[in-house]
This record gives C-alpha cells, sequence and structure tokens, in this order.
C-alpha cells in the first residue's frame, strides 16, 4: 500500500496518489479517515496527480502495453471528482518499475508538463522525456533526451524528478553516470541549460524544486549519506549540505514553503539511536542550517518519499513501503 504523491484539495482535505492500491487514489479527511477511494489503474502503478480546472485529477502511471516495445507505457488519466475515471490514454513507453519517477505539473499558462524516463525498446539505453500536454492531455511539444547508459536512473536508489521555475521553464533532474545531471527547458521543451554537477560529488537524484527568485534546491542521496544542494537560476551550485551522516540517512523529497522561506524534506533514518530504519523529517534555510527536525518510532514504515507544501504554511509527507502521511502544522516549524 504505497503512496506517491498527496494533493491538498481544501481544507484539510488530502488525495492520496497510489493509495489505498498501486494504481488507486483516495481522499482522506480532516482526520485522516479515508472519504472515498477508487482504482482507476489496477494493472499498473499511479504516481502522480495534478487538480484539473473543473475540480477533478489529471493522474499518471505506469501501465502494461502489449503494443509497446518495451511491454509498458505511460498512462494518463483524467478522473472526476469522486476519482472515478472519464478518460484516459496512452503516451508512449515507459520502463516499468514502481520506482521511476513520473511528474504531472500543472503549467501557470494552462495544460500540463509531464516528466519521466522512458526506453524506446527493452534493454535499450534510457532517455529523459519531458512533455507538455494541452488541457485535455494531448501532446503539444515534446523533448527526449539520451541518458548515460551507464546512470542507474531506473533503480530503486535514483528516482529524478522535475520542477517549474516562475516564469514558468522546466527544471528536470536525472543522472549522468554516477553525477547529478539538472536540465532547464522552455516550456516548448527548448532547451536552456544541461549541467552535470560533478563539483559535489557522486550522488544519486532524488528530487528538485523551485524557488520563487529562480534558484534550485535538490535532495540526493549517496551510500548511506543524505544531501541537499542550492543552486542559481543557471544551475551553478552556491551550496551543498549533508545532515547526520554518521545516522546512515537518506532524503528522497524535497518542497519549498513560500510562508516561511524554509525547505521541507523527508526520507529515512536510522535514528540517534542506531536502530532500525524509520521516517525522517527535516527543514532548514535557505543557508542549509538545520531548523526542525522529526524522527519517527521505530517501527514506522520506512520511508518518507513525497513532500508537498501547504497553502498557508506547513507541509505534509507521504510514505512509501505501507502507506503513511503526515501533516505538519505551521506553528511546528520556527
Amino acid at each position: 500500500m504505497d503512496a506517491d504523491w498527496l494533493l491538498p484539495v481544501g481544507g484539510e482535505r488530502f488525495i492520496a496518489v497510489g493509495a489505498p492500491a498501486n494504481g488507486g487514489v483516495a481522499e482522506l479527511d480532516e482526520a485522516g479517515n479515508v472519504s472515498w477511494s477508487s482504482v482507476p489503474l489496477p494493472d499498473g502503478f499511479l504516481k502522480t496527480g495534478a487538480k484539473t480546472e473543473d475540480g477533478g485529477l489529471m493522474v499518471a502511471g505506469q501501465v502494461y502495453d502489449s503494443t509497446s516495445p518495451t511491454r509498458t507505457g505511460v498512462w494518463l488519466g483524467r478522473l472526476d471528482g469522486a476519482g472515478q475515471l472519464l478518460e484516459s490514454r496512452l503516451l508512449g513507453p515507459s520502463a516499468y518499475s514502481a520506482h521511476v519517477d513520473i511528474e504531472l505539473l500543472r503549467h501557470p499558462t494552462g495544460g500540463y508538463v509531464l516528466s519521466t524516463h522512458d526506453s524506446e525498446a527493452q534493454d535499450v539505453a534510457f532517455r529523459l522525456r519531458l512533455v507538455r500536454l494541452d488541457d485535455a492531455g494531448e501532446i503539444v511539444h515534446e523533448r527526449f533526451m539520451p541518458i548515460d547508459p551507464e546512470s542507474a536512473i531506473t533503480q530503486s536508489w535514483s528516482r529524478g524528478g522535475a520542477a517549474l521555475l516562475p516564469g514558468g521553464d522546466v527544471i528536470q533532474l536525472t543522472a549522468h553516470a554516477g553525477y547529478l545531471r539538472v536540465v532547464r527547458s522552455t516550456e516548448q521543451t527548448a532547451p536552456v541549460f544541461d549541467r552535470v554537477l560533478e563539483e559535489v560529488g557522486e550522488a544519486w537524484p532524488q528530487d528538485i524544486a523551485a524557488l520563487p527568485d529562480g534558484r534550485i534546491a535538490i535532495a540526493a542521496i549517496s551510500l548511506g549519506q543524505s544531501h541537499v544542494i542550492l543552486l542559481d537560476a543557471d544551475g551553478t551550485v552556491i551550496w551543498a549540505r549533508t545532515y547526520h551522516p554518521e545516522l546512515d540517512t537518506e532524503l528522497h523529497a524535497i518542497s519549498y514553503d513560500p510562508s516561511t522561506g524554509l525547505l521541507h524534506l523527508g526520507g529515512r533514518t536510522r535514528g540517534t539511536d542506531g536502530g532500525t530504519a524509520r521516517t525522517w523529517l527535516l527543514s532548514v534555510d535557505t543557508d542549509g542550517e538545520l531548523r526542525w527536525e522529526f524522527e519517527g518510532d521505530v517501527g514506522t514504515p520506512g520511508r518518507f518519499n513525497a513532500v508537498t507544501s501547504l497553502p498557508g504554511g506547513g507541509f505534509m509527507a507521504a510514505g512509501f513501503h505501507d502507506f503513511v502521511y503526515a501533516v505538519v502544522r505551521p506553528k511546528t516549524c520556527p
């Protein structure tokens, strides 16, 4: 019972994407109870979602596709406000893995941006893919970028991600061999820059967030260590920090909170007692200074893999390996 994404839908209600079944969605009320649930993709994995203008949802994931050369494909579905499937379409081949990241972002000028990795055929090198969709989910622009064959982007320790910059450009996080790679494109998918961050050392990509002034924040991991990296709008590294490396920590998700100016992150840690892995949340300022931290109890599900800032402040996090989520109120974080 995994949840790959949470969406706020008014008040203190949320939509969980990828729970309570891998291909399901569910609405949670203020107390965390399931108000309704549906499974629009029973034979696949739902990875992400965005609200539509009419109060429904656009969701994306992976599904078995007998017509695809990889036998799997990217699936896009439009749901009503109760999670019922209205229409769906396939957007080309994919790599069937529960860990492959797919981002679906509502663009401020209308329509959506979809970012993922795919492969043209089995045993063929992966590509970084950027798709601009209209409101109906039709492809308007599309761009494919080759990935170094040595980049283990679809393995469980590499996820990647995407975010929208204030002007509407798209930034994507991927890998080049053992290093992080950041690609910036216009909303028409035209290239702006493509940078490999060798200066921060070898690391595996996890998530990326955009700040209102155009700076870019990255969450990454290496063996037993978590990393947070801040770039300027041109992709130049401003600073790079790791947190509690002695505790075998990992950070898998990052979000910027405009109400506090903090970066909120989620992942897992062995904990101050050095015991079994448990959930981990922390907030840092834009200088990388630790401002708030939470360590889950022993026995809690393995990690948080999605973090979303809430309107008005605070954030929520969704967990992987048994569905768990956390809501952090603004007064909790300094």
